[in-house]
């Protein structure tokens, strides 16, 4: 077949606007980290609620359609080497309740799945939160990281810098010597921070720290500034759980909403 030259050059214009296209979208790629609060049946009045039937669907979409899931303890050194196996996600939890040791715990181990939960020492052992027998028992199984969420979850950025080394710092220590193991990775408490916040995660030794929506201005693979996607009812439909885990929904968020 022949073409003439005004169509092999709309044919090449074609080609060029669709290759211009896939690099704009390899750019914008940011790998899917997605968070947990409680994991309940109270996901019809919390935002912060996932019901363990949708999270134990959830989990199987992920085994089944064979993501890479990884501990965020992993996830920096893959983030160094700027090389993404296919399909690789991270799975974290906030806060440390009871519930992710009853209800998300025995599914991860199930499928054989890396998830980190973030907690908060102060509130250890205390109503609806992890016990020390129940951390240590999800991070001996091998499949749980354990990162701190700071001493006693305040608004980081307000803190009196001398503050900031008992909650950054000092949780760090205290969860160290609960599990003999070094702690990687934290998660700033209600997703607050600030350069001051930021360099005392990094003096205290942390290797990866996650944020919520830092925003579109910032950095898309900021090591102590990671950007997540809460997972929330309305991710009870796969389609739309599917479409928030395929590392593109960050971007459109970040354009859809106001800083």
């Amino acid at each position: 077949m022949k073409f003439s030259i005004r169509k092999r050059y709309v044919i090449i214009v074609i080609v060029l606007l669709a290759a211009v296209a896939v690099l704009y979208a390899k750019a914008q790629y940011v790998v899917p980290i997605i968070m947990y609060h409680n994991i309940d049946e109270n996901s019809d009045s919390s935002r912060l609620s996932v019901s363990p039937e949708s999270f134990k669907t959830q989990m199987n979409f992920l085994k089944n359609q064979h993501y890479n899931v990884v501990k965020l303890e992993d996830l920096s050194g893959i983030l160094k080497g700027n090389k993404f196996p296919p399909k690789t996600i991270a799975i974290t939890f906030d806060d440390g309740y009871k519930n992710n040791y009853f209800n998300a715990y025995p599914v991860l181990k199930q499928l054989g799945l890396h998830a980190t939960i973030f907690i908060i020492p102060a509130l250890v052992g205390t109503d609806d939160y992890l016990t020390w027998k129940q951390i240590l028992e999800m991070y001996e199984s091998g499949f749980i990281e354990i990162g701190s969420h700071a001493m006693t979850h305040p608004w980081l950025p307000t803190q009196p810098k001398e503050n900031l080394d008992s909650e950054i710092s000092g949780s760090k220590s205290v969860i160290e010597s609960h599990l003999n193991k070094e702690t990687s990775s934290f998660s700033y408490p209600l997703g607050g921070f600030n350069k001051d916040v930021r360099a005392k995660v990094i003096e205290a030794g942390y290797k990866i720290a996650v944020a919520t929506n830092p925003g579109k201005k910032y950095p898309k693979h900021d090591l102590f500034a990671m950007k997540r996607l809460r997972i929330s009812s309305t991710s009870d439909n796969l389609l739309v759980f599917w479409f928030e885990i395929t590392g593109f929904y960050t971007w459109i968020k970040e354009h859809r909403d106001k800083d």
